[in-house]
């Protein structure tokens, strides 16, 4: 028996600043049909049972953040319109638990490059194309969320082929430069890759037994190598959202 890990990809339900190129339109989370929404939403992903719930949130801020939570489950503390707080709080709540895990890295390391960079790459074709598809992408969820419910968004934001394509845009990123400048496959390895590799190590260490049953609710751009690193190192039985929404 392995322990248990569901990958959750998410939009961004506010403006937060996750170090996202492209942001969605937002929408008002705390309208009637859409709380109902999440409720059910949280309903179903509580059928996972799940033992922890680890968050899009800085390793650095936990305490901060169990903070907020204690004083959620206690009554005290309004939910923001973020996912953590709408989905994840709620989850962990409706699952009885004391704590919730922040499991995310974003710091700056002298060796990434400045996407400002990319600035003098804007009329080469490798820059067009990567634009082009993550503005496609941006549109379409758009237009997906609009037309449906939460439940139906996430479904359909977790197929297989729309992860696939999060995952293209990083790699037509890869492409914009020179031979003596790759500034965007410099950005994609020494950024991209390896914030998704710690967070995947961060991960790993939140599992204490066979018995752990972990959810985790990421935007959805970081779920084809976290499911890739998970799947790849044959330490879970990894779960997707369609087990669960299906």
């Amino acid at each position: 028996m392995k322990p248990s890990i569901l990958i959750f990809g998410t939009d961004h339900f506010s403006d937060q600043n996750n170090g996202d190129l492209f942001m969605t339109d937002k929408e008002d989370m705390l309208a009637k049909t859409r709380q109902n929404e999440i409720n059910e939403l949280v309903t179903c992903l509580k059928k996972y049972e799940p033992t922890k719930v680890a968050l899009e949130v800085l390793r650095e801020n936990e305490e901060a953040l169990n903070d907020q939570y204690v004083s959620f489950a206690k009554g005290d503390y309004t939910l923001a319109v973020n996912e953590v707080d709408q989905i994840g709080f709620r989850l962990a709540k409706e699952c009885g638990h004391k704590k919730i895990y922040a499991v995310d890295w974003n710091g700056k390391q002298d060796d990434i490059p400045d996407l400002s960079d990319l600035g003098e790459w804007i009329d080469t074709d490798e820059y067009k194309a990567f634009t082009k598809l993550a503005q496609d992408i941006m549109s379409e969820s758009n237009t997906y969320l609009q037309k449906h419910s939460l439940k139906e968004f996430f479904i359909w934001m977790n197929e297989p082929q729309n992860v696939f394509r999060g995952q293209q845009m990083y790699m037509n990123l890869a492409l914009v430069g020179s031979n003596s400048n790759p500034v965007g496959a410099m950005w994609t390895a020494k950024y991209w890759y390896y914030r998704n590799m710690l967070i995947y190590k961060n991960l790993v260490n939140l599992i204490d037994s066979n018995e752990e049953r972990v959810f985790v609710l990421y935007g959805a751009g970081h779920l084809h190598l976290l499911l890739q690193f998970l799947k790849g190192s044959g330490l879970f039985d990894v779960k997707v959202a369609s087990d669960y929404l299906g």
